[in-house]
C-alpha cells in the first residue's frame, strides 16, 4: 500500500538544534578512523592526516589549494613551513571541533599559524587576549609580532604602550634584544615619553653596550635619532668623557654632537601638562565631594602641582574651562554663578575678572580668533520671596569676552537653547552637540556658530539625543565620547557627517576630555561602587589615538574625578611648545 494516499500531511522540519556538534563529532571520528583522509599536513616532522572537504570549508587559505589544477589538490602529503607542529595541530583539531586553548606559551605560534593560514576566528581571539595582555613587559614583542603579521590595530595599541612606558621598558631585558631598525623606529617617534632627553641617550649605550662587538657599528645611526640639542651640555661632555673609548671609534661623533643643523624640534608630548578642576572626587573615607583644587597632570598622569581653587569655585558644579593664550578662563557653575576667573600657569595664581551678564552653569566654553565664548547652560531663578528656586535649563544666550575692553558682551543666540553638550572649536567655528533642552529632554541637535557672521545654524544632526557629551577638535575634524555615546563619534564639518570610531575601555559617562600631543586624554567619570549601588567617581584615563583609531588605557589619576573640567596647556616656561588648537 502507498502510504502518500493515506496520510495528508506538510510538516517543515528544522533539526538544527544539536545538528552541527551531532556532525563536527562524526567527522572528528571519521579523522580519527582515517576513514575517507585524503591529505596528510606535515610541519616540523609531524604528521597530521585530514580531510581536504573540512580544511576547505574552514579558511581561504586551503580552499584555494585544493580548488582547481593546483598540484596540491592531488597531493598525498603537504609541507607546511613557516608554522610549528603544534599550532598547525590547534588549527585543524579546531576545524574538527570548533575548540582550542590558547596558552602563554602556544599564542605568538597560533598567531603567527592563524595569520598565515587564514583562520580568521582563531587570529581575531589571539589579538583580543594579546591586546588585554599588553603591558610594559609585553608591549615591545606584541609590537615586533604584529608587525610580523601586518595587524595594525594590535601594533598601533602595542606601540602607544611602548611610547609611554619608555623609561621602564630600556631598563628591561627585551629592550636590550630589540634588532636595530626596531629599535631605530621605536626611539625616534615624536611621541616618546622621555622625560628628559638624556634618557634616551642612556638607553642607546645600554644597547650598545649589551653586544659591543655586533652593535658598535650601529652608534652612530642611533645617535642621529637623539634631539641632541635639547640633551645637556655638561651631560653630553661627561658622555664623551665616560665613554671615550666606545665613541672615539664612531666617525664624526664631535661633528654629530655639536651641529647645530640638526632639527631642534622637541618631543611633541613633552611640552604640556593637563589640568583637572571642578567637578566632584572621592575622600579616603569614600565620600563623595566637590574637587575644591586644580590638579595639574604630564602626560605620563603624575600629578606635578596641586592650586586650590578661588573659594566661590571650590563648592561650585557645572563651571566651564577653557584655554586662552596659555591661561585658562573659567565660568559660572552653581555657586559661582555670573564669576568669571582666570588662572597663570606661569605665576601659579587666579585673577577675578569681569562678571557674565547672566548666571549659568553646565555650560560650555570655546575660543575662536581670540575671543572666549560662554555658551547656553543652565540658570537659577527664584520667587518673588526669594526663598524658593528653580532652575531654568536650556538657556540660548551666547557671551563673548574681549581682552581689549576686559568685559563680556552678547552675540546672536543658539538656535536652540541647551546644557549639558559638547562644545569645540573648529575651522574658526563654534561647534554644539546634542546636550539637554529646557523640557529636560535630551536632543540630537547640532549647531555651528560663525563669527563672522554672528550667526548660528544647524548642522546634520547627531545619530541619537544625547547629553553629558565632551567634544574636542584634531587635525579639522571633531570628536565626539562620552554620555551615552557607543563610541567615539568623529564629525567631519568638511563633509558635514559622522563616523563611528574605537569603543570606550571602560565606562565614559561624566567625563572630561582635553588633547595632549596628538591624542585625546578622557579622563574620569563615573563608575559603579565596588561594595555599593551608587555610582562614583573614577580615575581612569583612557587614551584615543586619532590615526590609528585606537583606544588605550593609561596609568589611574591621582585623584578620583567625575563633571570635572579637563584642558591642556603649552609646559610653562620661556620656550612653550605648542597649544593644541582647541580642548574642551
Amino acid at each position: 500500500m502507498d502510504i502518500s494516499q493515506a496520510v495528508n500531511v506538510r510538516t517543515e522540519c528544522d533539526l538544527r538544534e544539536g545538528y552541527p556538534t551531532w556532525f563536527l563529532e562524526q567527522l572528528q571520528d571519521f579523522r580519527s578512523e582515517g576513514h575517507l583522509v585524503d591529505v596528510i599536513l606535515c610541519a616540523e616532522g609531524k604528521e597530521i592526516p585530514c580531510h581536504r572537504l573540512v580544511l576547505s570549508g574552514c579558511t581561504d587559505y586551503f580552499r584555494g589549494m585544493f580548488r582547481g589544477g593546483h598540484r596540491e589538490s592531488k597531493t598525498e602529503k603537504i609541507e607546511i613551513g613557516g608554522v610549528s607542529a603544534e599550532a598547525l595541530q590547534l588549527l585543524v583539531d579546531y576545524a574538527y571541533n570548533s575548540k582550542f586553548t590558547i596558552t602563554s606559551n602556544n599564542i605568538q605560534s597560533v598567531f603567527e599559524a592563524a595569520n598565515m593560514l587564514q583562520v580568521k576566528p582563531v587570529e581575531d581571539v589571539c589579538e583580543e587576549i594579546l591586546t588585554e595582555c599588553l603591558s610594559p613587559k609585553t608591549c615591545l614583542a606584541t609590537w615586533v609580532l604584529a608587525d610580523k603579521v601586518s595587524c595594525r590595530d594590535l601594533l598601533e595599541r602595542a606601540k602607544s604602550h611602548a611610547v609611554r612606558k619608555f623609561e621602564e621598558i630600556c631598563r628591561m631585558e627585551q629592550f636590550l634584544e630589540l634588532p636595530v631598525d626596531f629599535l631605530k623606529t621605536y626611539i625616534s617617534d615624536d611621541c616618546l615619553h622621555a622625560k628628559k632627553e638624556e634618557r634616551v641617550l642612556d638607553g642607546i649605550m645600554l644597547w650598545v653596550r649589551h653586544d659591543l662587538k655586533e652593535r658598535q657599528s650601529h652608534l652612530k645611526e642611533l645617535l642621529e635619532c637623539v634631539r641632541l640639542s635639547h640633551v645637556d651640555q655638561d651631560y653630553l661632555k661627561n658622555i664623551l668623557e665616560t665613554d671615550k673609548e666606545l665613541l672615539a671609534a664612531v666617525p664624526g661623533i664631535e661633528e654629530l654632537i655639536s651641529d647645530k643643523s640638526r632639527p631642534k624640534e622637541p618631543r611633541h608630548i613633552h611640552q604640556e601638562e593637563i589640568l583637572v578642576l571642578g567637578g566632584h572626587t572621592l575622600t579616603p573615607e569614600e565620600w563623595v565631594r566637590p574637587n575644591c583644587n586644580l590638579h595639574r597632570l604630564d602626560p605620563h598622569c603624575d600629578s606635578i602641582g596641586i592650586t586650590p581653587l578661588p573659594e566661590p569655585l571650590q563648592k561650585s558644579f557645572g563651571i566651564a574651562a577653557c584655554v586662552f593664550n596659555n591661561d585658562v578662563i573659567v565660568t559660572g557653575g552653581h555657586k559661582s554663578q555670573c564669576e568669571a576667573w582666570r588662572y597663570k600657569p606661569s605665576l601659579d595664581s587666579w585673577t577675578e575678572l569681569c562678571d557674565l551678564n547672566r548666571e549659568r552653569h553646565s555650560h560650555g566654553m570655546a575660543v575662536v580668533k581670540g575671543r572666549v565664548y560662554a555658551v547656553g547652560g543652565e540658570e537659577y531663578e527664584y520667587s518673588i520671596r526669594g526663598i524658593c528656586g528653580y532652575q531654568q535649563g536650556g538657556l540660548p544666550n551666547v557671551e563673548v569676552y574681549s581682552d581689549t575692553t576686559e568685559r563680556w558682551g552678547e552675540v546672536a543666540s543658539l538656535q536652540q537653547g541647551v546644557s549639558y553638550f559638547g562644545v569645540t572649536a573648529c575651522c574658526d567655528k563654534i561647534y554644539v552637540f546634542g546636550g539637554r533642552m529646557s523640557n529636560k529632554r535630551e536632543t540630537d541637535v547640532a549647531q555651528c556658530y560663525d563669527p563672522t557672521e554672528d550667526a548660528w545654524t544647524f548642522v546634520k544632526p547627531l545619530p541619537k539625543a544625547v547629553m553629558n557629551i565632551k567634544a574636542c577638535t584634531v587635525n579639522s575634524k571633531i570628536y565626539l565620547v562620552g554620555g551615552m555615546l557607543d563610541h567615539v563619534l568623529c564629525y567631519d564639518p568638511q563633509e558635514d557627517d559622522y563616523e563611528d570610531m574605537a569603543d570606550p575601555l571602560v565606562s565614559w559617562y561624566d567625563c572630561s576630555v582635553t588633547v595632549c600631543g596628538s591624542e585625546i586624554y578622557i579622563t574620569g567619570g563615573s563608575e559603579k561602587h565596588p561594595q555599593f549601588f551608587s555610582m562614583v567617581p573614577s580615575a581612569t584615563v583612557q587614551c584615543y589615538n586619532v590615526s590609528s583609531d585606537t583606544m588605550i588605557m593609561l596609568q589611574d589619576m591621582p585623584l578620583r574625578l567625575r563633571a570635572h573640567n579637563s584642558v591642556t596647556i603649552a609646559k610653562p616656561g620661556p620656550s612653550p611648545g605648542p597649544i593644541p588648537s582647541s580642548q574642551s
